[in-house]
């Protein structure tokens, strides 16, 4: 019997079951000026009769599509259904966008600016210019011609582009596949020689910007077994962090070369001694610094029309030790001034300006400590006081984590006399046998082996 043949018209049968039974089945117009046919459904499509053809109606990404399953047989119909309905599913049947270069790293790159702080964003903006060369204005090379010295009546050379023939050439976003990232990410790391963590970062970058263009540009992959092309690649295994951290020694000397520079010497010691990142310290104000009660607050602000938050995006309160408060008593710095570390220019340290200034006053005397080093003495000398790990992290402004990767090896030990389960002078191998299951009573009290703790019975008697 041939599968394909025809059955007849099924409209009048859905009209008679329409008018015996309460539930009527849905229709749909023919749009030929036929009456409606009965529309056969199964949950996520639906079938339909229009002319001798059956067709299906179902949604992909939310649009409406119809079309002809090629059929006049019902059971051919259904079977067809089911395996579109299943590649619905995977997402088999969603067609990719067309998804510009430019518009959707340019869209990006300004949603990160204005969500992000200065430092992440330039870091991210940073890798996807290594990616994608300069594909648009957020990703051109810069000038290292300081601004003070720019003129905009000539043009400022730029810095040269050291990865022009790395970068990946490609002008739509559906071009990229995870083959392709992977082999990218291979090659910048046997060529130059790029660590776990950067290969890392910039994975996430990428991951980013994917579901940046998911959400705003409508962006879908062309590979249906994955949502992201970032899903198909592996994230690089780190190894354990290197923490370099000054000694009470050490901190003696740091301070005392720093004598002659009492303004250094006072960030130097913030860093130390209350565990501030670089520019946490840097935007302190005179209102975050309170003497009296000891504390410095770390704050969001807005001045003079520029914002600034902390890299965890979250406001702490730090207390002021002993040391560090008569380093901050003593230090002097011109009144009337708004921020309470000032620049030797009286504004507001740059980053930049402030490592520079204290690099070779450290050079000359053989050292080569950083500011984040500063900052691991600070969260250092708590982990050997025995002070909690969450604590730290409250303190650091760090998730627990962190300092757990960080800190836990520096924990002193607690569980000494938990590990000493063998003593000198024990006897190996021999065992006290244990009592013979004969002789012990199953539900014997403690300390009662081998006796009975039933209670005696009294001998019967015979009543008459």
């Amino acid at each position: 019997m041939n599968p394909e043949v025809a059955r007849p018209d099924c409209s009048e049968n859905a009209a008679i079951s329409a008018s015996t039974g309460p539930s009527q089945p849905p229709e749909r117009e023919t749009g030929t000026g036929q009456p409606p046919l009965l529309m056969r459904s199964s949950g996520m499509a639906s079938i339909y009769k229009r002319g001798r053809n059956w067709w299906i109606h179902y949604y992909v990404n939310g649009k409406s599509v119809d079309r002809s399953l090629r059929t006049t047989n019902e059971r051919i119909a259904r079977d067809r259904q089911k395996k579109l309905e299943a590649a619905n599913v995977v997402g088999q049947l969603a067609e990719p966008s067309s998804t510009p270069i430019e518009a959707a790293v340019q869209d990006y790159c300004r949603y990160m600016t204005a969500t992000r702080t200065r430092k992440s964003a330039k870091n991210d903006i940073s890798n996807l210019r290594a990616f994608f060369g300069p594909c648009c204005p957020a990703l051109e090379l810069g000038s290292r011609v300081p601004h003070k010295f720019r003129d905009s009546q000539r043009e400022l050379p730029k810095v040269p582009d050291k990865l022009t023939n790395r970068h990946v050439p490609v002008r739509r976003l559906e071009q990229i596949t995870s083959e392709m990232i992977n082999q990218y990410l291979l090659d910048r790391v046997v060529e130059d020689g790029l660590k776990p963590k950067t290969v890392n970062r910039l994975r996430e970058v990428l991951r980013g910007l994917f579901n940046f263009a998911i959400e705003h540009k409508g962006y879908v992959c062309p590979d249906w077994r994955c949502r992201n092309p970032i899903e198909g690649v592996r994230r690089h295994r780190e190894s354990a962090p290197i923490i370099t951290w000054l000694r009470r020694d050490e901190i003696t000397r740091q301070l005392e070369i720093l004598e002659e520079a009492p303004t250094i010497r006072a960030m130097v010691s913030t860093f130390i001694f209350a565990g501030l990142r670089r520019e946490e310290a840097l935007w302190l104000m005179l209102a975050d610094v309170d003497l009296q009660q000891r504390l410095i607050r770390v704050r969001a602000k807005n001045v003079s029309g520029e914002t600034w938050q902390a890299k965890t995006k979250r406001n702490r309160v730090v207390p002021i030790g002993d040391a560090l408060f008569q380093i901050l008593k003593s230090y002097e710095a011109p009144p009337g001034r708004k921020w309470f570390f000032l620049s030797p220019e009286g504004t507001r340290w740059h980053p930049d300006n402030f490592s520079a200034a204290l690099r070779p006053m450290n050079a000359a005397h053989g050292l080569s400590w950083s500011c984040l080093d500063y900052r691991h003495t600070f969260g250092s000398h708590l982990a050997q006081g025995g002070m909690s790990l969450f604590k730290i992290a409250e303190l650091m402004g760090n998730s627990p984590e962190i300092c757990r990767r960080h800190y836990a090896a520096l924990v002193p030990e607690q569980m000494h006399s938990e590990i000493n389960f063998y003593a000198a002078g024990d006897s190996c191998g021999k065992q006290t046998p244990p009592p013979d299951r004969h002789d012990v009573d199953p539900f014997a009290a403690e300390g009662t082996h081998g006796q009975s703790s039933k209670p005696e019975r009294s001998p019967l008697r015979l009543v008459k």
